[in-house]
């Protein structure tokens, strides 16, 4: 069973979607000189007293005032838009919301509402309606917004795209979430924002299990912010997907170097490292485990890393002699055997000199193990494109390798 965990992401704060602005405020002086053309004396009164107590910060008298000028309707085109826009002002300071949504709402039903100003309320207003959780209106009325503008913004793709996944529409959030994603790296976006994108994004190709598209998500999630949680993730869906041996202790050598294994990965890396006889990974992982507490310190685990040292101690003194023997063979495999060990004993020029021998020979069993085992000695010593070659030519060797040589060759810079 998959034990993925989960969230719904939907947090304005988070996205930075600020709502209390109307950028068409009128101004106070303003109801004073509309006391004729279009204006009656008893609507422009009341219209002048809101904006006075508004002023004031009493709000609520404000409103007050306003709810009795629109009693007077029907309201002349210079009334309506007077009363209205003091209103959304008022609304907004107070933080009243729902009067906020439903005046604009008035305001663009008029038909008077047009061009930049358009935007301006139908931009307000979405943001209105996601900060209230009203989903449904907040998806309709990015809708609108996008046609009237004739785009959509980085922000507006990210509230769309968190309102469709709130809503359970899982492939309409993916595909608003994928846009999301790529306009807020084209609009540099902090990293905060560009995480809570590609987590709901995650979460939703989950729901539609979609295993492709939640791998590369989470992969872009490691390379943008790397977690402990994301990489757990990797890790399920690469043992559900039956990654072979090669592919897992890879990815347990990134997790590792990246600071993101989870308490139970020490042991499964320490396991890997044996079966493929690499004491020494074996022993440091074994050691960090017990470290973070994702190893008991018991008998048996204090047997297994006392034979990993023992391993270890016989490599190192035969190592000399493994070497002579190596160069003077004329196929690969002596040489790929001799990076490993190299590699395990932590000296990685040596191991990267081997390695790169054994492909010059040729002969060699498992070449995307050698090209790993390549990658990381060089990605160690930061020399990061080379790294990127030897990590693409191991997801050329093997397939089924090929998601973790391609989330290396990522993080390689």
């Amino acid at each position: 069973m998959n034990k993925i965990p989960l969230k719904t992401i939907v947090v304005s704060t988070v996205l930075g979607l600020a709502v209390f602005v109307t950028g068409s405020v009128l101004r106070p002086e303003l109801a004073e000189a509309q006391t004729v053309g279009g204006w009656r004396k008893d609507v422009a009164e009341k219209a002048q007293g809101a904006q006075e107590a508004g002023q004031a910060g009493n709000y609520a008298k404000a409103i007050a005032l306003l709810k009795e000028a629109k009693s007077k309707a029907p309201l002349s085109a210079e009334e309506e838009k007077g009363v209205n826009e003091l209103m959304i002002w008022a609304a907004s300071a107070s933080r009243d919301y729902g009067l906020l949504a439903s005046t604009i709402e008035e305001r663009i039903a008029t038909g008077r509402v047009r061009g930049a100003e358009l935007v301006s309320k139908l931009d307000t207003l979405a943001k209105t309606y996601y900060s209230q959780r009203n989903y449904p209106k907040a998806v309709d009325t990015l809708d609108r917004l996008a046609k009237t503008r004739g785009s959509s913004t980085a922000d507006d793709f990210i509230m769309l795209g968190q309102s469709q996944y709130a809503l359970k529409r899982y492939p309409d959030a993916a595909r608003s979430l994928e846009q999301a994603y790529t306009a807020a790296q084209r609009a540099k976006k902090p990293v905060k924002v560009q995480v809570e994108i590609l987590e709901t994004l995650n979460n939703s190709y989950f729901r539609l299990g979609n295993k492709a598209k939640q791998t590369e998500t989470l992969q872009k999630l490691m390379v943008v912010q790397p977690k402990v949680a994301h990489f757990e993730q990797l890790v399920v869906i690469a043992q559900q997907g039956g990654a072979d041996s090669v592919a897992m202790i890879n990815l347990f050598r990134l997790g590792d170097r990246k600071g993101v294994l989870a308490k139970d990965h020490y042991g499964k890396y320490a396991d890997a490292a044996l079966d493929l006889s690499s004491p020494g990974e074996a022993v440091r992982a074994l050691e960090k485990g017990m470290a973070a507490g994702g190893i008991p310190k018991d008998d048996r685990n204090n047997r297994l890393l006392a034979d990993s040292r023992s391993q270890m101690d016989k490599l190192k003194a035969g190592i000399a002699q493994q070497e002579r023997e190596a160069r003077a063979i004329a196929s690969g495999e002596s040489d790929a055997r001799l990076a490993l060990t190299f590699l395990t004993l932590g000296d990685k020029a040596k191991a990267a000199e081997a390695a790169q021998r054994a492909l010059q020979k040729g002969k060699v069993n498992r070449v995307d193990s050698l090209q790993f085992v390549l990658g990381v000695s060089l990605y160690d010593q930061k020399k990061t494109a080379e790294a990127r070659k030897a990590f693409d030519a191991a997801a050329a060797a093997n397939p089924k390798a090929a998601v973790v040589a391609k989330l290396w060759s990522q993080l390689a810079g």
